[in-house]
């Protein structure tokens, strides 16, 4: 495997608080997101989503490349298991995973992260945010019809708050097969069939990137120079790119963002 770029932000653009990782060894190479903090509590100090993307790094470096997609997942799954189990819903650590496994020659994907395989894009768009994007984005344009501006609305995100109950709601879908049902490492029962795999070909150009880029490119360059254009003319992510949420006061973009290109 040959790295040929690589680039990591996180959206406070303050790598401590970044909930993204990325791993590199001979044998894997992985794009960790961790999914940004519902509740409160703080996990040795940090977010949910940042201690999963830690205790994840953690557990892929003491991985065996040969061990089988679901028996690596479940080890990361158990990683990020907290000991105390009577907490609220939204204050378990979760993440999503992609990965590329040099021994069996494979992307492996469990969540929303993205991949590029010989110019071929996948995404893997979970319809709960989908609907949750459209939602925000009603309540956005209709808050403009009465008056509000981009910028008070970027100070005071309605949208999101409009969206709160169903953010809370969606857990109830996490692992579950149909409509809504989406995968996720959140410590529980993984669903085994809503595992993606992609097999590889010696000599095939790959990228893994989590989705804080709203389009994939075939080069860094190019995927950062979509992103800030669309940055630009959305920055509350509800027109031209869609989100469940916006760039917020002080951040630089609208979600951490990780890019990893290599050749197999």
């Amino acid at each position: 495997m040959k790295i040929i770029e690589s680039f990591i932000c996180g959206k406070k653009n303050i790598p401590e608080l970044c909930e993204d990782g990325l791993f590199l060894s001979d044998g894997l190479i992985a794009v960790i997101d961790g999914v940004t903090a519902k509740g409160r509590r703080k996990w040795n100090g940090k977010s949910s989503g940042c201690y999963a993307k830690d205790k994840i790094m953690e557990c892929l470096s003491e991985a065996d490349i040969t061990w089988p997609a679901m028996e690596l997942l479940s080890r990361l799954n158990k990683a990020i298991c907290p000991e105390e189990k009577m907490l609220s819903e939204e204050e378990y650590p979760r993440a999503a995973i992609i990965l590329y496994n040099d021994y069996y020659k494979e992307v492996w994907c469990y969540g929303d992260c993205q991949c590029m395989v010989d110019g071929v894009v996948y995404h893997h768009d979970k319809e709960i945010d989908k609907m949750n994007a459209e939602l925000r984005a009603f309540a956005l344009e209709h808050a403009l019809l009465k008056g509000s501006d981009i910028e008070s609305l970027i100070e005071q995100d309605i949208g999101r708050q409009m969206i709160k109950q169903t953010l809370l709601m969606q857990f109830d879908f996490e692992n579950r097969q149909g409509s809504f049902g989406y995968p996720i490492l959140n410590g529980d029962c993984l669903e085994p069939v809503l595992l993606k795999k992609y097999p590889v070909k010696q000599g095939t150009e790959i990228v893994l990137a989590s989705d804080g880029y709203p389009v994939l490119c075939n080069t860094l360059e190019e995927s950062e120079r979509i992103r800030k254009d669309l940055q630009r003319k959305d920055p509350l992510c509800f027109r031209e790119n869609r989100e469940t949420k916006g760039v917020q006061q002080g951040n630089v973009s609208f979600d951490d963002r990780t890019y990893c290109r290599f050749v197999v």
